[in-house]
């Protein structure tokens, strides 16, 4: 009788259909954070040591958009997400949906680092291809009862179900459940990093990555510091610090690189594009190296 209530009312909830701003703009709502493949939900919740909560929904199935709304859209539960799980969703026909032109497709779009994004409303942050991407990974697979909705939890380190809920359920449920195999995961493997902290870490990485790219290698190794001092710890969070390091001197070295080149055709060139860079060297374990050219390209003039 109480299961039966609960359909009841998500099917109820998949009724509502989503406001619009005046002018035609979609007015979003508070979703939880998606992971955008399975492969990095995979990473974030083996470094966070929480479960993975997939969502096997269907585009044409009212009772999915009643959990939509009442799960994933639900203020308590996104708090709780952001705190205890990785979420993941797979929809399947929403490329029919796409392709009838639905209002539950819909899009807008945003400008990220001066790039522009287009995601889906009911998706906050995810793009067409992402999901779409993801109904055909992993993720999909846990669903094995041919009917939706679906929700699984799933342990990161196995990838395999902890537990499932089939033709849909409530949130309290689901936290019960994310509850449970959290403590299944920490005597196992310990505590993970704090969310917080890996998006702290990841900032500064995302910045290092986008100084490099603009020759600024000197202030892409200070924001590595930064990442290196939140990674401390943490095995897996170290070895994206070192990572993104080994990309940083991998760009520096490829700027001298070029201006060596440069130094027998055009050594007065080269001489000047050395005086640019070598400020721009430091951190990176270039500097003799910039030095001893510098020496070079002044007893050549």
């Amino acid at each position: 009788m109480k299961s039966s209530r609960i359909v009841m009312a998500i099917a109820a909830c998949a009724m509502v259909a989503p406001l619009a701003l005046a002018g035609g703009k979609p007015k979003l709502k508070d979703s939880v954070k998606f992971a955008k493949t399975w492969e990095a939900a995979v990473a974030e919740a083996k470094l966070l040591n929480l479960p993975i909560v997939v969502h096997s929904h269907g585009f044409y199935c009212g009772p999915c958009w009643g959990m939509h709304a009442s799960v994933l859209q639900n203020k308590d539960y996104i708090k709780f997400a952001d705190k205890n799980t990785v979420e993941v969703i797979s929809l399947s026909r929403l490329d029919e949906g796409i392709e009838k032109k639905e209002h539950r497709a819909e899009t807008y779009e945003v400008t990220e680092n001066g790039e522009k994004k287009t995601y889906l409303v009911e998706f906050p942050g995810m793009t067409v291809d992402e999901m779409l991407a993801l109904n055909r990974s992993p993720a999909a697979r846990f669903n094995d009862t041919g009917g939706v909705p679906f929700t699984a939890v799933i342990d990161p380190w196995t990838e395999k179900e902890m537990q499932r809920w089939s033709g849909g359920t409530a949130s309290g449920a689901i936290q019960d459940g994310v509850l449970a195999a959290r403590k299944v995961l920490t005597k196992e493997h310990g505590e993970g990093v704090e969310r917080k902290a890996l998006r702290e870490c990841d900032e500064n990485l995302a910045e290092a990555r986008a100084l490099s790219g603009k020759g600024e290698f000197a202030k892409a190794i200070e924001s590595l510091k930064k990442a290196d001092g939140i990674a401390k710890g943490s095995q897996l969070l170290q070895e994206r610090s070192t990572a993104a390091r080994d990309e940083v001197v991998a760009a520096a070295t490829a700027a001298l690189d070029a201006i060596e080149t440069l130094k027998d055709s055009d050594a007065a060139k080269a001489k000047s594009e050395l005086s640019k860079l070598t400020a721009k060297l430091r951190g990176t374990g270039l500097e003799e190296r910039a030095k001893a050219l510098a020496t070079e390209l002044a007893e050549a003039s």
